[in-house]
């Protein structure tokens, strides 16, 4: 069988991730990487896809390369164009995550593709963490009873290290809380309304750098609590309480040397293991991208289909609302 021959859009800090993930695919080949930085695609190139030609703009990559899918991994504000083009192009679409920059520009791409014939998904991993998949599976067989709380927590000791996202004006809660959000969505569904405060603990952020946010979703509430902070522990977690059984996750939600995973019902404990961040970071972007490429073949649904997506981002602009108006405001996300 060919290979899906697929194309990098941006060869920032996450393609890594993205080509670490293609290359353990054995129906998938990178050809391009394209990036405006010639050294950075370079070092992609000898990293990842030794045989991958080089370009520095979208237009002569999808004007040169017999392609079957592009990602896109550029900064979300060119998001909306280049995805664009790749429907021109009559290509797969895979763009990261946000889907773009505001909410509007968001609703107007999904509008101009619906009904495109080629996969079109947002590249949202969060949800895919092994831990995390645990949780949604023991759910699916009531391990839990009735879920009555999620608790999400990153606080970071820096900077993202993507420079353009501390500069974003939006700041934490578009460029970092949006995955969380997706969390949310996947175990509890649709939030009605939220309940968020935003502030500064970072100079060297544009936007806002802390940020958190109160979900209220039917029968339970969701919490979110991020920074990126300029000092001091990193800290994150993520706590779910039902009637019956609990998950405890104490670690870092991306990269990290280690966690812990925990899982009680009914007071005793029956899962005690040691995981490592890093490596369910990683995994995830494999676990996205092994269904990506089933939907590409034809095999499967499309995951984080931008219908769904959009969803993610409204109930994530909703938390703006609430912080600028200082009260509570429906998110509208059905």
């Amino acid at each position: 069988m060919a290979k899906l021959r697929g194309a990098i859009i941006g060869c920032g800090m996450i393609a890594e991730y993205h080509l670490s993930a293609w290359r353990r695919l054995t129906e998938v080949e990178i050809v391009a990487l394209c990036d405006p930085d010639e050294h950075r695609a370079q070092e992609r190139r000898q990293q990842f896809a030794p045989g991958a030609r080089l370009y520095d703009s979208l237009e002569a990559v999808l004007s040169t390369e017999n392609l079957d899918f592009i990602d896109i991994l550029t900064p979300p504000w060119l998001h909306r164009e280049h995805c664009l083009r790749a429907a021109e192009a009559k290509v797969h679409i895979i763009c990261q995550k946000p889907l773009c920059a505001e909410l509007g520009e968001a609703r107007q791409l999904v509008a101009e593709l619906a009904g495109y014939e080629k996969v079109f998904a947002v590249h949202e991993n969060h949800p895919y963490r092994p831990w995390f998949r645990q949780i949604l599976q023991r759910n699916a067989d009531s391990f839990f009873g009735p879920i009555r709380h999620l608790s999400l927590v990153q606080h970071d000791a820096r900077e993202p290290p993507e420079r353009f996202k501390a500069e974003a004006e939006r700041g934490i809660m578009l460029e970092y809380g949006v995955h969380l959000v997706d969390m949310i969505r996947a175990l509890l569904g649709e939030p009605n309304q939220v309940t968020a405060h935003f502030g500064r603990v970072n100079e060297r952020v544009r936007g806002k750098s802390l940020a958190t946010a109160m979900y209220a979703c039917p029968g339970a509430s969701a919490t979110i609590e991020i920074s990126w902070k300029s000092h001091g522990p990193e800290i994150g977690s993520a706590i779910v309480i039902g009637e019956r059984g609990i998950a405890i996750y104490d670690g870092r939600m991306t990269r990290g040397q280690s966690s812990r995973f925990r899982l009680y019902r009914e007071g005793e404990l029956v899962l005690d293991e040691s995981r490592c961040p890093t490596d369910d970071f990683c995994e995830s972007f494999y676990l996205l991208q092994r269904e990506l490429t089933d939907a590409m073949l034809g095999n499967r649904p499309v995951p984080q289909a931008p219908v769904y997506n959009l969803k993610t981002l409204s109930a994530t602009f909703a938390a703006y609302d609430s912080a600028f108006a200082g009260q509570t405001v429906q998110c509208h996300t059905s």
